[in-house]
């Protein structure tokens, strides 16, 4: 009886030993298989892949990464046929479904990829990748009612995804009432450092402020938003409680007041900003509490508002911010080391997100 029962246990031993180093072995093999695709072997890579789910086939990741290499073959079929396989698996996450509507997208069926988006949220509701991907959809259609829409829930849904502050802040930044984009856009900045898009919305900050100031004679013009009017909305009580937008350009205009008229350049801006915040946590942080200015003034009072207005606007005036920079090499690098600090990450709850001021 106790030979028969060692021999249970090391049987057990052994099928446990045997299935982690498969799962081990998949997972050297799946990035191997990623260095393949990166490398353009993409053919090599989806056969490593293979291997990997034999060994592994519990697991969403080696469908999902082969389903990847296939659409970077413009192969969607075979792309959605291994991805309805990811999302049966127990580890499968929201990006199964944003791929697998995304594939369905490509091969031109928009409505086959809303109802993949929606059939993910039924497992994943607070996925903003989805309501992004949702939103990209109806964008695509001219439907830019509903595309801001969709990104504004994604952002009460999940308010730390970026790219839909970055698809609220471009939106927004090209019309008419640019204030939501600087703010969606300086959030953006904010939320997803150091790439790409993060230069990009730099340089869309920066052009905004230069083409939306100017000096006429004795008088300073801002032309960030269209005349907005006071209605029935803003009265409460017979009391008038001014909208956002009015709040925040009454600040505005006092710290231009303040700075006189100067040249609109990079120095001009970055120091308007700093006044900006002064007035606005001065006369209006209790009654529109924005978790912009909270973070601008934290910077501050870290001694760092300087440095991280100009890393904000600094894609706008590449000379500017060079000139700058040699100057204040050691007070810049203070601030990126500040910044990038755990405890010094801008964190937005549900209860401080910004949804617009339309």
């Amino acid at each position: 009886m106790k030979k028969q029962l060692l021999f249970i246990v090391l049987s057990f031993i052994c099928q446990t030993i045997f299935a982690q180093t498969n799962k081990e072995k998949a997972q050297k093999l799946t990035l191997e298989a990623i260095d393949l695709m990166e490398s353009g072997s993409v053919d090599r890579s989806i056969n490593v892949l293979k291997e990997c789910v034999k060994l592994d086939p519990e697991s969403f990741i080696y469908t999902y990464e082969m389903a990847y290499a296939y659409t970077l073959k413009k192969e969607y079929k075979k792309a959605i046929k291994c991805l309805n396989k990811s999302k049966k698996c127990k580890d499968a996450n929201s990006q199964v479904y944003q791929m697998l509507g995304n594939s369905y997208s490509y091969l031109g069926k928009p409505y086959k990829a809303l109802e993949k988006y929606q059939e993910g949220l039924t497992v994943f509701p607070n996925a903003g990748n989805l309501y992004l991907e949702s939103g990209n959809i109806y964008y695509q259609s001219n439907i830019i009612d509903e595309a801001k829409r969709l990104y504004k829930i994604g952002i009460e849904k999940d308010p730390m995804y970026p790219s839909n502050y970055y698809r609220l802040a471009k939106l927004s930044l090209t019309s008419e009432y640019k204030l939501d984009g600087l703010i969606y856009g300086e959030l953006f900045m904010n939320i997803e450092r150091g790439s790409g898009r993060t230069g990009e919305m730099s340089k869309l900050l920066y052009d905004t402020y230069k083409s939306s100031i100017s000096h006429k004679g004795d008088t300073s013009v801002y032309s960030f938003n269209k005349t907005l009017e006071l209605n029935s909305n803003n009265i409460s009580d017979g009391e008038i409680k001014l909208p956002l937008q009015f709040t925040y350009f009454n600040n505005l205009a006092l710290a231009a007041a303040q700075l006189g008229q100067q040249e609109v350049d990079l120095e001009y801006m970055c120091e308007l900003r700093k006044l900006l915040l002064e007035n606005y946590m001065k006369n209006s942080i209790n009654e529109y509490p924005l978790i912009l200015m909270s973070y601008q003034n934290k910077v501050a009072e870290a001694g760092h508002l300087e440095a991280y207005n100009y890393y904000i606007l600094q894609q706008g005036k590449k000379e500017e911010m060079d000139s700058w920079f040699d100057a204040n090499e050691e007070k810049y690098n203070q601030f990126v080391e500040w910044y990038i600090m755990k405890e010094n990450v801008l964190n937005i709850s549900a209860e401080e997100i910004f949804l617009g001021t339309d």
